[in-house]
């Protein structure tokens, strides 16, 4: 929460939740303190991650709502672990692409 706008954390903690508008949705994506305390239980980019198994990791670099620096990050903390992360140069946050017509 230390993230977000002031207003944003005053609503999660008045009201237990913010409805975060979705690009994806015409549903806002609910965004609960129980959502946050749980997340905090689970934090990796702290030190080294070893999960014991081969890791694929596919992100696009159009992505808007997590960048692809994040994804590099993220594969540099895989300590033995076969780790292949693949940049999708022109996919988005669902790996989408733009369509092009040929018309």
């Amino acid at each position: 929460m230390k993230r977000m706008p002031p207003e944003i954390r005053d609503e999660i903690e008045r009201n237990g939740c913010w409805a975060r508008p979705s690009a994806y949705s015409q549903e806002p994506y609910p965004i609960t303190r129980g959502l946050i305390e749980e997340g905090r239980n689970h934090l990796l980019l702290g030190g080294m991650i070893e999960t014991g198994c081969a890791v694929r990791i596919l992100q696009g670099v159009m992505d808007e709502d997590v960048p692809w620096q994040h994804a590099v990050d993220l594969s540099a903390r895989f300590a033995r672990d076969d780790v292949v992360l693949t940049l999708v140069k022109d996919g988005d946050h669902r790996l989408s692409r733009r369509r092009i017509s040929n018309e």
